[in-house]
């Protein structure tokens, strides 16, 4: 089956399994549609799976095809007149194989001003990455955590701390004012939180000058995987984890930063537990980009549950604009947040656009040759700065695991 057919039978079983939740409706479903939808459940999952394997060898053969052509196109050019990111990209590349010294002097000149527009006082021996690297990165840090997916995340040229205000206002209302009577003060109150630019490390990355010097291999493409790979796990760790304090200081994620929680009626978890978390949250941020944060287990677990008419909570998506939802509302899954364990916050939900991501424009690369010579190799470090704030308290809340 090729692979545009799997996603229209994806498609159709899926809207098939919606439109049999509807017309069930609020009656009590019985054994045999229970042992229908299982059935259609297990059949999305084989063709999810199949889809997984399609598009992943898809994308090898698309980025081994992109790889020839830009050979191909360099061997086509020859001496022609290059733009500046071709003269970018051209320039870094011979950096990450050989280093500065070796260099083209061109291609030198390039970087340093790539260096010089881009990079802090501060850091010295650094490179700011190409815009075009940094993007891929940032691409593909997507698969390593969730929660960034659905927060409000701002791209800064600098990293200074920035003010940022800090306010709830769902317990604000209006008054009526009779003629000619002078209204009464209503003052906002605001508090203001620095949102910083937290430094993370991809800690150092060896690579044999064999895989540098041969140019069949895509360094660029090597580099750029096992980068996101590091700091997308370590973004989204503290995305979720940081404390806010220590040396040096964390991020203050968002399991330090939601204090309002509602706690399960027992020590597993009921549909009825996750109805009352979403009712917690004020209907006027259920309006909002209301999103449902848990791991993988937790949805699995989730995916089994059904209400009291027998009747399932999880609804598979049909297209991008059509997502997969529980109890009506959509979903992300970051593998960052607690499994359900005891006295633990398991799930989230909430208006996600309270929360705000800082990320700094510009990835540093140093290049670290000497260290490494010893064993021929030659060492990557990559530093990417961040932030996050919660920006109003009761917009998010959390789900706790009752103690036994």
């Amino acid at each position: 089956m090729k692979l545009h057919e799997m996603r229209q039978k994806k498609t159709a079983l899926a809207t098939q399994m919606r439109s049999l939740h509807t017309e069930i409706g609020e009656a009590t479903w019985s054994d045999e549609q229970r042992s229908k939808w299982e059935s259609m459940k297990n059949d999305l999952a084989t063709l999810d799976a199949q889809i997984e394997r399609e598009e992943e060898l898809r994308s090898l053969d698309q980025s081994f095809l992109e790889n020839h052509q830009e050979q191909h196109e360099e061997q086509r050019n020859g001496g022609q007149e290059q733009t500046a990111e071709q003269r970018q990209h051209q320039a870094f590349d011979a950096f990450m194989r050989s280093g500065l010294s070796e260099m083209d002097p061109k291609l030198r000149s390039v970087l340093k001003e790539m260096r010089a527009q881009g990079t802090d006082p501060s850091e010295t021996g650094g490179y700011t990455v190409p815009r075009e690297f940094q993007a891929t990165v940032i691409d593909k840090m997507k698969a390593y955590g969730g929660l960034a997916n659905i927060a409000n995340v701002i791209t800064t040229s600098h990293g200074r701390d920035m003010d940022w205000a800090t306010s709830d206002g769902t317990s604000e209302m209006g008054e009526l004012v009779g003629q000619n009577k002078a209204a009464t003060d209503g003052d906002v109150t605001f508090g203001t939180v620095a949102l910083g630019a937290k430094k993370l490390s991809s800690k150092v990355i060896r690579v044999s000058n064999e895989l540098l010097t041969d140019s069949g291999v895509n360094i660029e493409a090597f580099l750029t995987g096992r980068i996101a790979q590091r700091i997308g796990r370590g973004e989204a760790h503290y995305l979720i984890n940081g404390n806010g304090t220590g040396t040096p200081a964390q991020p203050k994620g968002l399991g330090e930063s939601v204090t309002n929680t509602v706690t399960t009626t027992g020590a597993t978890m009921d549909w009825r537990d996750l109805n009352s978390l979403k009712h917690a949250v004020d209907p006027a941020y259920r309006e909002g980009q209301c999103y449902w944060l848990f791991n993988d287990s937790t949805l699995k677990a989730i995916g089994d549950l059904v209400d009291d008419n027998n009747r399932p909570l999880w609804l598979p998506a049909i297209s991008a604009e059509v997502p997969a939802t529980i109890l009506g509302k959509p979903y992300q899954v970051d593998q960052g947040v607690a499994e359900a364990a005891a006295n633990a916050q398991f799930v989230y939900f909430g208006d996600f656009n309270r929360f705000v991501v800082r990320r700094v424009q510009g990835m540093i690369l140093k290049r670290l040759v000497e260290r490494y010579a010893e064993y021929d190799q030659t060492g990557f470090l990559v530093f990417h700065r961040f932030d996050c704030l919660l920006e109003d308290n009761d917009a998010i809340k959390a789900l706790v695991l009752k103690a036994a």
